[in-house]
């Protein structure tokens, strides 16, 4: 209990400091509405002139790109700041950290967490809630449990994703290509289905990096369109399981990039 009080007070601090300056804030997210809004915008404008990519319609591939969009909001507001960990590493402030008597990671997510993402959360539920309503499915409450399961999966692999791209700043100090190598560029291929692509791609990312898990099979799950690739239904059920792997694995990287951290100095 006392490890739940704590993250919520470190999150509701961090989250009000940066509403501190509210036409900053403002700015920002009007910022974050034109680049994420504009984002939908051009991916609906596509979708509806050529009405379907693959064997998947308009409203499927929105309701898809949503799942995408709105779990790395979930994941980006407590751990993108691990990923962008090189600049605190540089400044010495992270060693501030290691003098707390709390688990490291768990006190940057608490004293990190972002106020940054609420565009992409407006955003990610709304345009799902379009696509779903415009889609003819049936909705019950064991679909959307499933849906929700799949989902928290998918922000466990982001969160992973994100926590691995900032590890080797421990080793660098400064450190960007790697985000953009283990996440930014792979994770933008499960914006569409990936029964679009090659037998390669489709392998790589459900086996090597699989950020399929984040939105397609969720996404494919809950449409109906379960084993519309080359993998089998099962599949499609394993986005919690392998969240979770990804997540231990991401936080077993982390502890061997912590015991192998020297401070700056700074």
């Amino acid at each position: 209990m006392d490890s739940i009080r704590l993250f919520f007070a470190f999150s509701k601090v961090s989250m009000l400091t940066q509403m501190e300056y509210r036409m900053g804030y403002l700015v920002r997210m009007l910022g974050k509405l034109l680049q994420f809004g504009g984002g939908f915008a051009v991916l609906a404008i596509m979708l509806f002139r050529f009405q379907h990519i693959g064997t998947w319609s308009a409203h499927e591939v929105l309701f898809l790109y949503a799942i995408n969009s709105l779990t790395y909001a979930i994941a980006a507001t407590f751990t993108m700041n691990i990923a962008e960990i090189s600049s605190r590493i540089r400044s010495g402030s992270f060693d501030a950290i290691l003098t707390r008597p709390v688990n490291p990671l768990y006190l940057s997510i608490c004293q990190n967490a972002s106020a940054g993402y609420v565009v992409n959360y407006i955003l990610g539920i709304s345009v799902m809630l379009i696509a779903g309503f415009n889609l003819d499915i049936s909705v019950t409450f064991g679909s959307m449990l499933l849906l929700i399961v799949s989902m928290l999966g998918g922000v466990l692999i982001h969160a992973a994703a994100l926590i691995a791209s900032g590890v080797p700043s421990f080793w660098m100090v400064r450190n960007s290509s790697f985000f953009r190598i283990l996440y930014a560029r792979p994770s933008s291929f499960v914006d569409y289905p990936i029964n679009i692509y090659g037998t390669a791609v489709q392998g790589i990312l459900t086996i090597l990096l699989p950020y399929a898990f984040i939105s397609f099979y969720p996404a494919g799950l809950f449409l109906g369109k379960a084993g519309e690739n080359l993998f089998p239904v099962f599949v499609y059920y394993l986005s919690l399981p392998v969240g979770i792997i990804l997540f231990a694995g991401a936080y077993k990287f982390w502890k061997i990039g912590l015991n192998a951290y020297q401070s700056t100095g700074s």
